[in-house]
């Protein structure tokens, strides 16, 4: 994906007040908990990348997923319309209507669909619309979805046969994800539970018994042992999550 794409997409991110309030609420904690110190809010900055990316990540997955599934409703309109003796330029220019009405008006892929529609009504080739829709999205099914358009209007091949088909890999792709998810969902709190307790023991001891970490503070060797405790602290949560999660 082009760069400045990227950076667009990181720009939309920052928008996010969570991601913000998020920076803020932890740069405290740290400056807090490790370093007793004022001077330790200097670490926002590299809070926020690290929230940044955090949520950048997250917001894609879940709208990939969104995507996806409005896609696989796309798919089932464009095979019912052709089914009907339909073209396929004319099932096209009637999925903002019918993807409006299943998914709603804020569907992510509506975009992509009037873009579609614009397109062909210049008289641009369908199957040339469709690739330029695939990679406004870039996703690997609809890029598939699109050569095997591009395949069957060259060669005459049958298009309902062929979309029926994508849109049932599509459909097993996201049933398997999602018990694989509802697999993980108890190993990913309990990840999450495991994140939260060496905060919370630090909380505790310093409420309860500051002494003993007292020497920890204000001092070269305390600041060391601190840093090289937070780094330890982010690089198992980083490990951790990277466990968890699995790609598609």
């Amino acid at each position: 994906m082009d760069k400045k794409i990227e950076l667009t997409k990181y720009r939309e991110t920052l928008k996010d007040p969570k991601v913000l309030i998020t920076s803020v609420v932890i740069t405290i904690l740290i400056a807090w908990l490790f370093y007793r110190s004022f001077i330790a809010l200097a670490l926002y900055p590299f809070v926020l990348l690290g929230a940044l990316y955090y949520f950048y990540e997250r917001n894609s997955e879940i709208k990939r997923e969104k995507v996806l599934i409005e896609f696989r409703e796309m798919l089932k309109v464009i095979c019912s319309e052709l089914r009907s003796g339909h073209s396929l330029e004319n099932a096209v220019m009637i999925l903002d209507k019918e993807i409006g009405s299943i998914c709603g008006e804020k569907a992510y892929i509506l975009s992509g669909i009037r873009i579609m529609q614009k397109q062909l009504g210049l008289k641009k080739p369908v199957e040339q619309v469709i690739s330029d829709f695939a990679s406004y999205y870039q996703y690997e099914e609809i890029v598939n979805f699109a050569y095997t358009i591009g395949y069957a209007k060259r060669l005459g091949g049958n298009y309902i046969k062929n979309i029926s088909s994508s849109a049932e890999r599509i459909e097993e792709r996201l049933e398997v994800k999602q018990q694989i998810n509802t697999q993980l969902a108890e190993k990913q709190f309990e990840m999450k539970i495991m994140g939260v307790m060496p905060l919370g023991i630090l909380v505790y001891i310093g409420l309860t018994a500051n002494e003993f970490i007292e020497p920890l503070y204000h001092n070269a060797m305390g600041i060391m042992i601190m840093t090289l405790s937070l780094g330890l602290y982010v690089a198992c949560l980083y490990i951790a999550k990277r466990i968890v999660t699995i790609k598609y």
